[in-house]
């Protein structure tokens, strides 16, 4: 299975060196240039680990021909790259977490998965064991949001929290 990637997720996972769990859960992942760009040139501290998972090959950087007309110039670069390059090529699987982007998404019929549906993924599929070290390490070192109703509502499906 192929999907593309939005910066947040990437940068969620290699800042605890984690990319692994992407590249169990998905396989393939492809990112347009413009996450490739925010996730290694642009100062990111974990960027070694993006460019490993390129020259490894199941990370891959594709070019896009120009930003659809129908996604809104508010998103950033990344997210427009991103949904035209899940649109051009077919692949119906986004990840991303910015609200705006995921509600664009959605209107395009992609399906969008963002950090922590990707975790309840990883968990569902036994790629972990728990959600909660992974995701408390997220809010920890990448400086990862998510709410207190939202983060116990999460360990609570995979009962990690009762």
């Amino acid at each position: 299975m192929t999907v593309v990637c939005n910066a947040t997720p990437l940068i969620n996972f290699a800042a605890i060196n984690r990319l692994d769990i992407l590249k169990a859960a998905f396989g393939q992942i492809v990112i347009p240039q413009a996450v490739c760009d925010e996730t290694t040139v642009t100062g990111f501290p974990t960027s070694e680990f993006v460019l490993q998972a390129i020259a490894a090959n199941w990370l891959q950087v594709c070019s896009i021909s120009t930003i659809a007309p129908n996604i809104p110039p508010e998103l950033d670069d990344g997210e427009r790259e991103a949904i035209t390059l899940a649109l051009e090529t077919g692949e119906l699987q986004i990840l991303l977490d910015e609200r705006e982007a995921h509600q664009v998404s959605q209107s395009l019929r992609l399906q969008v998965i963002g950090t922590l549906g990707i975790l309840l993924l990883a968990k569902n599929r036994e790629i972990i064991t728990q959600v909660q070290a992974v995701l408390d390490a997220m809010i920890n070192n990448a400086q990862y949001w998510v709410s207190r109703p939202l983060y116990e509502q999460v360990l609570r499906q995979t009962r990690e929290l009762f």
